[in-house]
């Protein structure tokens, strides 16, 4: 006795393929953003070490004080 038996399965990967593309597209742009800030940050830094460098009276200058500051000598 053959018996045929229907079985229906759903599938809801278009909304859990929405969802991961919509969490992609603000991981990408928190990446960028925190990307975006780090560079500013590298930016001022080298601004700072190069007033420093002209401030200070040169690189043999600026050192010497570092190592006095550092030091307490």
């Amino acid at each position: 006795m053959n018996t045929a038996y229907k079985t229906e399965t759903r599938s809801r990967g278009k909304s859990l393929s929405t969802t991961q593309t919509g969490l992609d597209t603000v991981s990408r742009a928190a990446i960028g953003v925190m990307g975006g800030i780090s560079a500013l940050i590298g930016l001022w830094a080298a601004a700072c070490l190069v007033s420093a460098l002209i401030g200070g009276g040169g690189l043999l200058n600026l050192t010497s004080s570092w190592f006095q500051a550092v030091t307490g000598m």
